[in-house]
């Protein structure tokens, strides 16, 4: 069974053709695209033969072997770029998976991309629409007290323009429950770092403040007096 942030990876592969999972440690993702029925093939890839082969086992214990293709690579260096409509980079930081994007030139002929950042997530999303990458919409997986940012996007070689809001906390559906979840959970966190910035009349207040004022106005909730 999948946990949540990557149930949320497959639920937004669009099944048009091959899927590759990058970094796939046990194949997990690509067991159950092919489960699903989603892709007719998936290539699961990874920098180390460690997981390879871990891959490998899960496959084959699954009866799916024959239908996944393995490849060692350094990101997108080795993969076969024929027939691959969706590459899924789940569980990397942001700026790792913006310099596998940056050396891969293929992923601009139609792909999209499905991408999970475990940290510098404003620093990814700057990257992506200042190098043509559109973003098509962005989905919250909720794990116990953790939220998961799953970010997919595809090229269409214009300059995107986020505002600092949405650089900062996302370009989400804030009616969706799990995007509310972490709206309030961010929220909470601007808060209080706010109101410690302007305790100590830092000039970084103001901006945190801003991001707060227009956060619980998408939510609807309310500044607490005491942040």
């Amino acid at each position: 069974m999948l946990t949540k942030r990557l149930a949320l990876c497959a639920e937004m592969v669009s099944g048009k053709g091959i899927a590759c999972d990058v970094g796939t440690d046990h194949a997990y993702l690509a067991v159950e695209l092919l489960k699903q029925g989603k892709c007719r093939k998936v290539i699961a890839s990874d920098i180390a033969e460690g997981p390879i082969n871990a891959a490998k086992r899960t496959l084959m214990q699954a009866g799916l072997l024959d239908r996944a293709e393995l490849v060692l690579s350094d990101g997108l260096e080795n993969i076969p770029s024929e027939g691959v409509s969706d590459v899924v980079i789940a569980g990397m930081g942001g700026e790792t998976i913006a310099h596998i994007l940056e050396e891969c030139g293929w992923i601009k002929n139609g792909v999209k991309l499905i991408l999970q950042p475990m940290s510098k997530i404003p620093f990814l999303r700057k990257w992506l629409c200042s190098n043509g990458f559109g973003i098509i919409c962005e989905k919250i997986a909720v794990e116990g007290r953790f939220f998961y940012t799953v970010i997919a996007a595809e090229f269409d070689g214009k300059e995107h323009i986020l505002s600092e809001f949405e650089q900062e906390l996302g370009v989400h559906d804030w009616n969706d429950e799990a995007a509310r979840a972490y709206g309030r959970f961010r929220a909470s966190q601007l808060a209080k770092l706010s109101h410690q910035l302007e305790t100590a009349e830092h000039t970084g207040a103001d901006f945190y403040k801003r991001l707060l004022l227009e956060l619980l106005q998408k939510i609807g909730g309310e500044e607490n007096d005491n942040s």
